[in-house]
């Protein structure tokens, strides 16, 4: 871990000096970083890595669903919740890193992504109460550009629950689903990225307003802050006024690094492409609007598209309902009357009965008979393809992006759950050896298979 953190310093600080004067971001740059997965370096097996990935998915569920029931029941969103009432975001346990660095000079940070919420935040010394982390605290002492940002900055007053208890400085409180918390000073800082291309290593160095946290509980999954991609104000989307920004997610046990590209992209992304784009509209919920839904319209399993109504994936006026795409949840998350009819499909294809007595974090199992077990060939067991459909898009999915072959355990899983309510994700593992590209400009999400 040291030596991961000296070589970014390092490559930062080479940089940082070869240059004038750090660059501003332009609507025109591009950025490309590595995206690392939480458990990288573990010498996991991939069963155990999922199953790991599905004991923060039944967490992010939960979340999510607390997200879309408060929305539904007050009747209002975030920015009008009543003073006192703690709004509730997705969960901290993420699941992808980015090493960035913050200050003048750079200090290291690992920073987990997350599309489902927006502030970004790391953890600061001095520290009343801080989670473990890879990297060194952020010292803003020893940074010449932090700056605590006044009362009357913008980005204060887009913080629901801010106040100024010190004399003319913006403190925060900021609350996520699975109980994570953190408490601090609002400030600006520079955040600088260093970003790989044909051209070697680039750093993009930009001013960006942050929560400095001084009191954080809960959850940060090997990672020292937050990065929210969301779409509000608050978010490095909205700050830096990002037109498009897209990723391409490696398998959880993949030597091949997972990227993240933000900026114009105007030249376009799919380079790594295998197969053919496919762009579907995004859509937009006042009582939600941190989130990136899509119109789906519904699942095939086999031959056979599934009989349920496309008014089961609606996003309602209330907030309740629609379908997410989401970098920080693993499983796809279905509503439980759909969830049921898939399993059905499933089970009724495969002729197989279900894992009894198992973990219940397992997810919904097949119990591979004992002649396939001795197989050498039993990833290779033939299951029913599935397809999602969205307005305009149809995404055939891999195999491996959908079913689980845990052979020490002799059984076959479905990388999918309950989502807790009317609601739903689709999650990172279906997105899996896919460029994923949201165009903010034309509101649409387009996916195509890529060689990450």
């Amino acid at each position: 871990m040291k030596l991961r953190l000296v070589a970014l310093v390092l490559a930062v600080a080479s940089v940082y000096a070869c240059s004038s004067a750090a660059s501003a971001f332009a609507g025109d740059d591009v950025v490309r970083v590595a995206l690392k997965h939480v458990d990288a370096g573990k010498q996991l097996s991939r069963p155990e890595l999922i199953r790991r990935a599905m004991r923060r998915s039944k967490a992010r569920a939960a979340a999510l669903s607390a997200v879309r029931n408060r929305a539904r029941f007050s009747g209002k969103n975030e920015q009008q919740t009543p003073a006192g009432v703690l709004p509730v975001r997705p969960s901290g346990d993420l699941e992808y890193v980015v090493d960035l660095a913050i200050g003048t000079p750079p200090q290291p940070v690992s920073a987990l992504l997350d599309t489902g919420s927006d502030l970004i935040w790391t953890q600061c010394a001095p520290c009343a109460s801080c989670l473990s982390q890879p990297d060194p605290l952020f010292a803003p002492g020893q940074s010449a550009s932090y700056e605590p940002m006044r009362c009357a900055g913008t980005l204060c007053s887009d913080i629901l629950h801010h106040s100024c208890e010190r004399p003319d400085t913006c403190t925060y409180r900021y609350n996520y689903g699975d109980g994570t918390m953190t408490v601090g000073v609002y400030a600006t800082e520079r955040f600088t990225f260093a970003s790989s291309g044909g051209g070697g290593l680039t750093t993009t160095t930009v001013p960006l307003g942050f929560g400095c946290g001084s009191v954080n509980v809960g959850s940060l999954n090997n990672g020292s802050g937050i990065v929210g991609f969301g779409r509000n104000p608050l978010s490095l989307v909205s700050q830096l006024s990002i037109r498009r920004f897209s990723y391409c997610l490696t398998s959880y046990a993949s030597r091949r690094q997972s990227t993240l590209l933000f900026g114009s992209l105007s030249d376009g992304v799919y380079g790594d492409a295998t197969g053919r784009v496919q762009t579907t509209p995004l859509l937009q919920s006042p009582q939600n609007p941190t989130f990136y839904y899509v119109h789906f319209t519904g699942l095939t399993v086999g031959a056979r598209r599934l009989r349920i109504p496309e008014s089961a994936f609606a996003l309602r006026p209330d907030g309740s309902g629609g379908v997410i795409v989401d970098s920080g949840t693993a499983l796809t998350l279905l509503p439980a009357a759909v969830l049921a009819e898939v399993v059905r499909a499933f089970r009724q294809q495969l002729r197989l009965p279900f894992a009894n007595g198992g973990n219940p974090e397992d997810g919904v199992c097949f119990l591979v008979p004992a002649a396939w077990r001795r197989s050498s060939s039993t990833s290779q067991m033939p299951v029913p393809r599935m397809v999602l459909h969205f307005q305009g898009a149809d995404l055939d999915l891999p195999r491996r992006n959908y079913v689980l072959d845990d052979h020490r355990r002799g059984r076959l899983c479905l990388l999918l759950a309950d989502s807790g309510d009317d609601g739903s994700t689709i999650g990172n593992l279906v997105q899996q050896d896919m460029r994923v590209l949201y165009d903010l400009e034309a509101e649409t999400l387009s996916i195509a298979p890529a060689r990450c």
